[in-house]
């Protein structure tokens, strides 16, 4: 018994130990979110990997108009999960250095002042278009980086992973032939 009773209460304060904490910012950015699920969201190929490591990846890209859109996969582990991308994230030509940074969501109504939280889609990867200015002809290889704003918003219990490259040596060309045409979301 006297064992049952000490393992139980390691249980309790390892549990009260690893809970996440969060205070009253954290509720008002989840109360304030945007909610998306399943419905509202397009999903990358089957073939796409799925990474808790390195959730944001380039998926595609493609021009409209006066932009480029940069469209990512983002991996989903949770059923319910918030999700942010960087005002910080630049897209940088591997040949010349000019940088090209992001201008916001590719997605009516999104704005990079709330959080988006994804419902319903637990194991999948989702598609996350951002809008930049549009790339110069010649670019033929692009870097891809989050380095972080001030601005970004900062949940208490974000993620500690550094992403600050989201990919390395990518060929534009081949990231066209990945886009299948129209946009992601209309």
């Amino acid at each position: 018994m006297k064992k049952l009773l000490a393992l139980v209460a390691a249980v309790i304060i390892t549990g009260v130990a690893t809970a996440q904490t969060f205070d009253e910012n954290d509720r008002k950015m989840f109360n304030e979110g945007q909610i998306l699920t399943k419905n509202d969201l397009k999903f990358a190929s089957p073939d796409t990997p799925w990474n808790t490591q390195h959730p944001k990846m380039v998926y595609s890209i493609h021009n409209e108009g006066d932009e480029t859109i940069v469209t990512f996969a983002h991996s989903i582990y949770f059923d319910s999960q918030w999700v942010t991308f960087s005002k910080g994230i630049m897209v940088v030509d591997c040949e010349t250095g000019d940088t090209y940074r992001t201008r916001g969501y590719a997605i009516d109504g999104l704005t990079m002042d709330r959080l988006l939280i994804v419902k319903g889609c637990n194991r999948k990867n989702i598609l996350v278009p951002l809008r930049f200015p549009k790339l110069k002809r010649k670019v033929k290889y692009i870097d891809v980086y989050s380095y972080g704003h001030d601005d970004d918003l900062k949940p208490t219990n974000r993620s500690k992973i550094d992403n600050s490259c989201l990919g390395k040596n990518l060929s534009v060309k081949a990231l066209k032939k990945k886009h299948k045409g129209g946009k992601i979301y209309e």
